[in-house]
């Protein structure tokens, strides 16, 4: 191999060891999806190999590197890793197919942010579902949220469920059929089939998650039994992997055209394009290796409340505290930035959260949840607020944090029983 050659197959190398400081500071985690996407990289490669050479990230990745100069958050850091990687395989080696980025993003950790928080309201939507069907059946079943009851068990439609790793199973069952059928019948389809088939995965997700859990409910099958993961796993055959088998392949035949052969041309490249990469690479490395830095900052000051005890904690949150209530008031740097809710950082305080709805207390609409470890139960309460409007809807506090420059925060009131929590609740929802 020439040293131009090394170079091209180093300076991927060189990104992909970079990476590893994200998995080290636990920003990625090799779960099984995961793995599967990886494992599913070669396949893509074979079915749609690389074009003609490419410089089309590049707009991209200087927009990232800017930013990167003027916010320190890990989401941007490790969005521009990922860029930048793309870039150096694309410019150097050859374009890669949308099918290669659809797997890079449902393995992300991006992917599993937004699968958690924004398929909560479907959760809650298959737990009433999943209540109505069992009670048409003569089940004595009590829906709570998120959450059903039966003769004392509760059964939970969690982010496990609706969340990474079923979601993430269907969305790359429906890439890996896509993938096979292509190279079976050198047929390709169009890109807007391509995003057809991947709502309908997700449309299949989502009842066969309806159906797990009306089976788990309907058996008496509780998380600490064995047959709870095999329930899941069979469904997932039946309600998913079976129905798509059928569809891909259908869809192959009736609406596909022929692979064009195009291979990748080589042109002659500046004599800038390997300095040019090393040089961003540097760049990366830079970024990547500062202290990764916690995404909440404070963007109005917060006064004092009478009757609570005020702290100001490291990562920018606010805490009131008396003998009644916790409340927590966390500030949202940015329209896409997280919003560190309880379904998040209580559980990663080793409670679980469970039961999670709707109420509307005094006109606005919150949610509130249980928070149970060991015998210790309390009950909490969340939603975001500018300091005049208030909302629970991730689209609408996002859009009104984009278009009219609004500031948002999270407000979370915790208490140990209802009406404590209510009256709490009452009194931080006027404008802070």
């Amino acid at each position: 191999m020439s040293a131009r050659q090394y170079a091209l197959a180093a300076i991927p190398a060189a990104y992909l060891g970079i990476s590893s400081i994200f998995f080290m500071h636990g920003y990625i985690h090799g779960d099984a999806t995961f793995w599967m996407g990886i494992v599913l990289i070669p396949l893509l490669l074979r079915s749609y190999p690389p074009a003609e050479k490419s410089w089309r990230l590049a707009p991209a990745v200087a927009v990232i590197l800017l930013i990167c100069c003027f916010r320190q958050e890990t989401s941007w850091r490790f969005l521009l890793l990922v860029l930048a990687l793309l870039f150096a395989v694309e410019s150097l080696l050859g374009k890669l197919n949308g099918q290669f980025f659809m797997v890079l993003i449902i393995i992300s950790p991006i992917f599993k942010y937004v699968s958690e928080v924004f398929t909560f309201p479907i959760r809650l939507q298959i737990s009433a579902w999943a209540g109505w069907v069992l009670r048409a059946a003569q089940f004595p079943v009590v829906v709570e949220g998120n959450s059903i009851q039966l003769n004392g068990a509760e059964f939970t439609v969690d982010p496990a469920c609706m969340g990474l790793q079923m979601t993430g199973f269907a969305l790359l069952s429906a890439v890996f059929l896509m993938a096979h059928f292509r190279i079976r019948h050198q047929q390709s389809l169009s890109f807007r089939y391509q995003v057809m088939l991947m709502l309908v995965a997700f449309a299949l997700n989502t009842i066969g998650n309806l159906m797990r859990i009306i089976l788990l409910v309907a058996l008496h099958i509780t998380p600490d039994n064995a047959l709870h993961d095999v329930t899941g796993i069979v469904c997932l055959l039946v309600y998913v992997a079976a129905p798509l088998i059928f569809i891909v392949r259908h869809a192959h035949q009736r609406l596909c055209e022929p692979v064009a052969t195009k291979r990748s041309i080589d042109k002659n490249r500046s004599q800038l394009l390997i300095p040019g990469h090393l040089a961003l690479l540097a760049a990366c490395a830079f970024f990547c290796f500062q202290k990764p830095v916690i995404n909440i900052r404070s963007a109005t000051k917060i006064a004092s409340r009478e009757g609570y005890a005020m702290q100001q904690l490291e990562s920018g949150v606010t805490q009131f505290k008396n003998d009644q209530a916790l409340v927590y008031i966390k500030p949202i740097p940015a329209f896409y930035s997280s919003e560190h809710s309880p379904v998040t950082c209580w559980v990663g305080s080793g409670y679980h959260l469970s039961r999670i709805s709707k109420k509307q207390v005094a006109g606005t609409v919150v949610y509130v949840g249980s928070l149970k470890k060991g015998d210790d139960e309390l009950l909490t309460a969340w939603w975001l607020s500018s300091g005049q409007y208030a909302t629970i809807s991730q689209l609408d506090w996002r859009w009104k944090c984009l278009t009219e420059n609004n500031h948002f925060q999270l407000i979370n009131v915790t208490a140990d029983d209802p009406a404590r929590l209510d009256a709490e609740v009452k009194r931080w929802l006027p404008a802070i």
